[in-house]
């Protein structure tokens, strides 16, 4: 038995193993190519859209400040921190998270039941202006929040999760990231997005090797939306790993026997 007999006889299974687990480096890369600036200086953030099962708070202010505090009562509770503010809201806990329920309503005090689904802030705005402004208050205005933002990535990442929010329309990179980045084998040209819209899911694909990401409608995140990360076909299992490093350390062991061998004959 020659250590040359030993190579013949495993480099292909090695060779073909290291092959089916090959990743190239251009797969790992995002945004390739050149990015033109002025095409994609110009853009857009859409505006977050109150969906069922949101928390939102809202504070209500006025020229007539106890006319303002009864509309400032009606919640559900809340966790405080210091200074007895709501935790992660920012405004007082004395009442004003609300949760959208699922026909897309809130109970607001002294109003009754809204139906809030489908609304931004401008939207929510307005809404309150029909039912406040020269009726109940005079210069009404709001600060209104989302609470419970939250996105999830899993597949190929590093970390996959349920992520919150720290802020409005993260964007898919930023999504990434907080779950750890895809691993060698994610599908970087085909990043499956999973979004609820108007009572219907719609499911869409981006390629974030590519700038035209920048100008897609899923390139900035919504609350509730699922990124997928699909794994490439050539993908080594945990198994075949240990596979291939088995057969390397025995061929190393055989050569090693093989050398002796024809040493000491």
């Amino acid at each position: 038995m020659t250590r040359k007999f030993l190579y013949r006889l495993f480099m292909p299974m090695i060779l073909l193993a290291y092959l089916s687990s090959c990743t190239t480096y251009k797969q790992l890369q995002y945004l390739q190519g050149d990015i033109d600036s002025t095409k994609y200086s110009q853009f857009k953030v859409p505006e977050q859209r109150i969906q069922k099962g949101d928390q939102i708070s809202i504070a209500v202010f006025s020229d007539n400040a106890a006319a303002s505090s009864m509309f400032n009562t009606g919640s559900i509770p809340q966790a405080t921190g210091a200074m007895g503010q709501s935790a992660g809201s920012g405004v007082s806990a004395a009442g004003n998270v609300y949760e959208v329920d699922q026909e897309g309503n809130i109970f607001f005090p002294q109003i009754g039941k809204l139906n809030v689904e489908g609304l931004t802030r401008e939207g929510m705005t307005k809404l309150l202006d029909s039912k406040l402004k020269d009726k109940l208050l005079i210069n009404p205005y709001y600060v209104i929040r989302f609470l419970n933002l939250k996105i999830t990535v899993f597949g190929d990442v590093g970390a996959p999760g349920v992520y919150p929010l720290v802020r409005e329309n993260t964007n898919i990179f930023e999504a990434l990231t907080l779950a750890g980045d895809m691993t060698f084998f994610g599908k970087r040209e085909n990043v499956l997005i999973i979004r609820e819209k108007d009572g219907k899911r719609v499911f869409a694909r981006i390629d974030v090797t590519k700038p035209d990401v920048f100008n897609s409608p899923y390139y900035y995140l919504q609350q509730n939306d699922i990124v997928f990360v699909d794994m490439r076909k050539g993908k080594v299992n945990g198994q075949n790993q240990a596979w291939v490093q088995n057969i390397t350390l025995g061929l190393s062991i055989m050569s090693g026997v093989a050398f002796l061998i024809n040493l000491f004959r």
